[in-house]
This record gives C-alpha cells, structure tokens and sequence, in this order.
C-alpha cells in the first residue's frame, strides 16, 4: 500500500471540496451518518471565516494508491493559548478509512506541525475549537446525531488509543421524552423563583437580534469563563455564528432571563434540522433540497439544546431551572416530542445534576483526547 500525504491549499477551492467532501465516501452506506450541507462545511473551512483570524491551520488529505482516504486539520489556536495560558494545539477534522497505517500517518502529520510550531499538547478531536462540533463518539452509535453534534464509526477510537492519547475528558448527551413533563419539584421552583418578580423571561426577538446577540455573548463569555476548553470567541465570530443561526432559530426557543431588568441568563435550544438533512443525502441545498428544507420544518419532532448560562452573580437563584421550564413548555406545545441536552462535561455536577433530577437520561457520550509533545 502506498500512502501519501498532500498539504491541503486552503486557497484552492477544489482541494477545499476534496478535503470537505470526503467524508461522503466515509460514510458511503452508513444509514447513521447524517451529511451536512455541503454550503455550511465549506463556510467553516473559508480563511474568511472569523476564526481564523486568531488562528493558523494546516489540512492534509492522505491517498491511498492514488485514492483519497483520510484527513485531518491541525490547529494553532492563538486565542486559545493566550486565554487559557497554554501551549495547546489542536486536531479535528478527522476521518478515515478503516485502516491503521492512514490514521496512524495524519496523527503523527498533525503532531508533527504543532510540535513544530511550538505546542507542548495535542488535543482534539475539534472542528476546529470547543465553540464548534467536537469531541469522537465512543458511546450511542445507534441514533442519528442531532444539529452541529459530532458522529463517527466505531473503529476510530483504537486509533487514538494505539497512538498513546489519553482522555482529556468525556461530553455526555441527555435524552429527554417531552411527554413526561418536568416534575412537579422543578415546576414549583420555577414558578417561586418567578413569584419573586425580580427575574422575568422573554424570548429571543429577530427584530432586535443585533442587540440580542450582544447579550447572549455577553452572558456566554461571564458563564464559561471557567469551565475547562473555554475559549471565548471574538464578538465577530460570535456575530458570524449568530448569523448563520439565525436562518434556523425557532425564537421561543431561544429564552433570555433577566434580574430586575439586567440580563443574567439563557438557553439556547435548536429544533434537529438533522431529521431534514439526513433526506437531502448529497448536502446540497439546489435543485431539491432547499424544497425538502422550507416544507420539512414542520416535520420535525426534535430539538437540542446547545446551551444553557448563567451569569456568575446570579447563580443560585434557581434561574435555570426557570429556563428549562419555559423552553420546555414552548416546545411541548410546537410538537416537539424527545429533547436532547447535549454536550455537558462529565464533571460538571452543576449541569448534570438538574438533568438527571428533570429525567434526563445519559445516552451518548462523546471525548476529547489528549497528548503530551515533548
């Protein structure tokens, strides 16, 4: 077997498609995998792209006897290292046939740049930080993944642990029937937290989404701060991912809490466009697909909630059960029937603790690896 490796130009839009694409042939038969829209990978690997601008890449493809048959992203994270006060680098965009000698070649590729670029760490998989798609399924391979959540086969995990990466930490995935309701305890706190009348609540408004979204970084940046991966994004890179949201958000799904008139939390939950995109199986949106998008959100009967903060000050005072409450109604009420919550570190008792008392029920899990460069 001959396998060579070909340094991606991030410039050139056909070795861009032939990077982004592969993933079609990967996954080639595999009743799993839900494909992205061809548009939004390509968005994501456009230099253009906000991220970037605190960031350097490098891309490789391997060929096998003149076949593509893998790939992998390094990443210099640069707002990464400076936040955290590291020397991390970064991996993702990983996918690759079932065969040792092509992964075992990206991975050293990979390391071999960061080391080279003054990195003591490798950690990933990340499309391209913590802010995005990330973490390697290892856990609930059965279920279709949900909007901007990660899925692989199987194997790839005996890659990573035959080159020595250890767990950094796991992300885990709760499953929520909507018909079982809140219990009745959750209810009741939220119900006496809003008798207060120092917190009120209100929907996302697309009519003022620039000022939303300036409070939604606002919270996000206060909340994460100290959570393990953070890397706060820029505000145009937040602005960017918000805009791109945008086109998707259902508004009553999207809660803003505030205290006595000032913002002080809120949850992000997205209806699972992936039930639309699994129909629409080349990714691309002309001639069909874009039908199968507009008249196929009706038809969606799950959701995800990608995020749920709290301002630091305000903690404690019982706002995110509020939060989960109203989200819940407004979506059992739109049709929605399961709900994932997803992801939540593994160690963050604060977060898992309410899901489970709510009657979340763990059903994937997702990790992040690590490794020493030295």
């Amino acid at each position: 077997m001959a396998i060579k490796l070909k340094e991606i130009n991030l410039s050139n839009k056909k070795e861009v498609k032939e990077f982004a694409f592969l993933p079609w042939k990967i996954y080639r038969g595999d009743a799993t995998w839900v494909p992205q829209l061809k548009l939004s990978l390509l968005e994501m690997l456009d230099q253009k792209h906000p991220f970037y601008e605190t960031a350097q890449v490098k891309c490789w493809i391997a060929e096998l006897n003149g076949e593509p048959a893998g790939r992998i992203m390094a990443v210099v994270n640069q707002n990464y290292n400076k936040y955290q006060e590291e020397k991390t680098g970064f991996f993702g965009f990983f996918e690759t046939i079932q065969n040792d000698e092509v992964a075992i070649s990206l991975i050293q590729q990979a390391e071999l740049w960061l080391k080279s670029n003054g990195m003591d760490k490798s950690v990933g998989p990340v499309n391209p930080s913590t802010n995005y798609e990330c973490g390697l399924l290892v856990e609930g391979f059965d279920d279709p993944p949900q909007l901007m959540m990660t899925y692989n086969p199987r194997y790839y995990l005996h890659f990573f642990e035959d080159m020595k990466y250890a767990k950094a930490k796991d992300l885990l995935a709760y499953q929520f029937e909507m018909a079982k309701g809140m219990p009745s305890k959750i209810v009741r706190i939220a119900e006496r937290v809003e008798k207060s009348k120092k917190v009120t609540y209100r929907q996302i408004s697309t009519k003022h989404w620039d000022r939303d979204i300036k409070i939604l970084q606002d919270i996000y940046n206060d909340a994460w701060e100290k959570n393990w991966g953070f890397v706060p994004m820029t505000p145009e890179e937040f602005a960017h991912t918000a805009k791109d949201m945008k086109q998707i958000v259902e508004p009553k799904l999207i809660i803003i809490a505030e205290v006595d008139g000032e913002p002080a939390g809120f949850i992000v939950a997205l209806p699972d466009y992936n039930q639309i995109f699994k129909k629409i199986p080349n990714g691309k949106l002309l001639p069909t697909g874009i039908f199968k998008l507009l008249f196929g959100k009706k038809d969606i009967r799950r959701m995800r909630v990608i995020t749920l903060g709290t301002k630091t000050k305000f903690r404690k005072m019982g706002i995110e059960t509020v939060l989960y409450h109203r989200c819940w109604e407004n979506a059992f009420n739109s049709g929605i029937e399961e709900c994932e919550m997803s992801w939540v570190l593994e160690d963050n008792l604060d977060m898992n603790k309410p899901i489970v008392a709510m009657g979340g029920i763990p059903y994937k899990k997702y990790r992040i690896f690590e490794k020493g460069l030295s």
